[in-house]
């Protein structure tokens, strides 16, 4: 029995062909992993953030599909290097490739992340700049002496 109380997953066995058809599906949902972070890390560059955050499900799907296979594979791995040794190597050079993906995902994240709470700090400093200062006039045509106070600053999150 594991800390959750349930009981330790049986380890797969396989077979020759078993083996190479579990290489080439965890083969493919790595492809279709690195396929769903290029496109959303090419939205973010692109400052499409609604269309890249709409993304979210699919990258949750192909990800929980990708962490299952992994499992499987942490725990079956030497029976699967020696029924079908040239998939696991294929796999292997996938998997530096989803690295790639995923390290050049986490860079734009945070890159787009910076950018925005730079933009939001430089709103807020102008925003509390010109608080202090009166930019309004009374009837004479004078500014008048007391500016009303600021309202809450909003902002377009569609822009």
């Amino acid at each position: 029995m594991t800390s959750r109380n349930k009981p330790a997953a049986p380890i797969p066995t396989f077979d020759h062909d078993s083996a190479r058809q579990f290489c080439t599906d965890l083969s493919q949902t790595v492809d279709t992993l690195i396929e769903v972070l290029s496109e959303e890390t090419r939205l973010i560059k692109a400052a499409k953030l609604t269309a890249a955050a709409a993304m979210a499900s699919q990258k949750s799907v192909v990800s929980e599909r990708y962490m299952k296979a992994h499992g499987v594979l942490r725990l079956a791995g030497p029976d699967l290097s020696r029924f079908a040794p040239d998939e696991v190597g294929h796999l292997r050079e996938r998997h530096q490739a989803l690295e790639s993906a995923i390290s050049l995902n986490l860079a734009v994240l945070a890159t787009a992340r910076t950018v925005s709470e730079t933009l939001i700090k430089g709103v807020s400093e102008t925003v509390a700049r010109h608080r202090g200062r009166t930019d309004t006039y009374g009837a004479d045509a004078r500014q008048t002496a007391h500016a009303p106070g600021a309202g809450p600053m909003s902002c377009n999150v569609a822009l």
